[in-house]
């Protein structure tokens, strides 16, 4: 019920932005509004104000802001004939069309800085460190990263564009350790193969133990006869202190026939040898989980929220480019890149139980698809509308309306022949 409700909720939000984005430009160009509706069918409730009635439908998969002169007929007899949209200029029906996308992409943007702002960023941790690299003379798993040449860091990219800026000049590190603030200078060291520089640590949000917490029974691990509790201390013979070290080592190891791990259980050490012939490291340790640390957040004062802000923005952005391009590629099967209704339910209500930091993030994720694929030049978009005024700017006249109102209505069925494939498709993945 909390999922149907969160759900819900969600929708009549991104919806009425959505379209409350439309509303306002079309109020500020001067084209009368005959209704703001939130969700298809029958109405739940509405209210009559000035000009417009305010409605709450039944299904409530979208929206629409109904303007005067959008179909070019009917409704409109007592309507000054300036205030019809299709009297307006292209250009103005071009910005009523993006401004609910807009609306949505700004959305993204508060609900980001927001979480920034008000519940922090995770600071980076030192997580493993690599053997004779300049890091491990001074830095300590665990350790607090808080900044780099007086630069405040809160993520990984940022760390590492300060280094490569250094060009192997000598980098101050201010890290927290037991409570204590301590200045470290660590002098990077250049890869030719992979042409950056490095310090020699691994940073994570949280530092990951060699302590196994737990074993999947059906895993490599647990057939080797490692249980729960053990310590992984060494990795064929070598020293390991953190979850990324265990990692690091059997990675260098591998290819191999088996891995020689050393383990500390209940104040005893033994060794065990892990089979690993055909194994690399992600499925050799499938269904291990290691102790970690926890997450230290801290909030980044305004301008760091808004280079922040604007980072995790385009971060999103290519995320999505990235999805689309392994669907459009064959990477990843589109059931399993998409979701409709119900995965996106699911996903909200996962979110919300786990905290509003996290529900707030896949609301903004959330946000920015919806703007980006109202984008989309596809019949019944807004991208669609935005571009038939665009044509209407260059060709000089307008497409006849009849014709434009048939392949937007083509487009709309479509689009509803669409989203009940992918609730299809949502409905087959919960029982797989």
């Amino acid at each position: 019920m909390i999922t149907v409700l969160v759900f819900a909720g969600t929708l009549l939000i991104l919806v009425g932005v959505h379209e409350g984005g439309h509303f306002l430009a079309a109020k500020l160009t001067g084209v009368y509004v005959h209704e703001f509706a939130i969700g298809f069918g029958p109405k739940l409730a509405s209210f009559q104000r000035n000009e417009t009635r305010y409605s709450l439908r039944a299904i409530p998969f979208g929206g629409y802001v109904k303007l005067a002169g959008e179909d070019r007929q009917g409704e409109n007899e007592d309507v000054p004939s300036d205030r019809l949209l299709y009297s307006k200029p292209p250009l103005v029906r071009i910005v009523i069309s993006l401004a609910g996308p807009a609306a949505n992409l700004l959305t993204t943007l508060i609900v980001i800085l927001i979480v920034l702002w008000g519940f922090g960023m995770p600071l980076l941790q030192v997580a493993g460190l690599v053997d004779g690299e300049p890091a491990q003379r001074v830095l300590h798993p665990g350790d607090l990263v808080l900044a780099i040449d007086d630069h405040p860091v809160y993520n990984i990219n940022s760390l590492a564009s300060i280094v490569q800026r250094a060009h192997g000049a000598p980098v101050t590190i201010r890290i927290e350790r037991d409570g204590k603030v301590e200045n470290y200078t660590i002098t990077p060291k250049f890869l030719p193969g992979e042409k950056r520089y490095v310090v020699g640590a691994y940073f994570l949000s949280t530092t990951y133990t060699n302590e196994i917490t737990h074993v999947e029974p059906s895993s490599i691990f647990a057939r080797a006869g490692i249980i729960a509790g053990d310590r992984i201390v060494a990795v064929g013979g070598k020293p390991a202190a953190t979850g990324v070290e265990v990692v690091d080592r059997i990675s260098s190891i591998l290819p191999s026939d088996s891995v020689l791990l050393t383990l500390s259980r209940k104040s005893k050490k033994l060794d065990v040898n892990v089979p690993s012939a055909g194994y690399n490291v992600t499925s050799l340790i499938d269904g291990v989980d290691f102790a970690d640390t926890g997450v230290v957040t801290r909030r980044p004062d305004f301008t760091a929220g808004i280079i922040l802000g604007a980072g995790q923005f385009s971060g999103y952005i290519k995320m999505m480019v990235k999805g689309l391009h392994d669907v459009i590629t064959r990477q990843i099967a589109a059931s399993k890149a998409i979701a409709g209704p119900v995965g996106i339910a699911n996903l909200l209500g996962e979110g919300f139980r786990q905290g509003p930091s996290v529900f707030l993030q896949i609301f903004s994720y959330l946000s920015l698809s919806l703007g980006l694929f109202n984008l989309i030049p596809f019949p019944a978009l807004d991208g669609s509308r935005a571009a038939f005024a665009l044509y209407e700017i260059v060709r000089g006249k307008p497409i006849a309306p009849e014709r434009e109102g048939m392949i937007h209505l083509i487009g709309f069925f479509i689009l509803i022949g669409l989203m009940l494939f992918v609730t299809y498709q949502d409905i087959l993945n919960l029982f797989h």
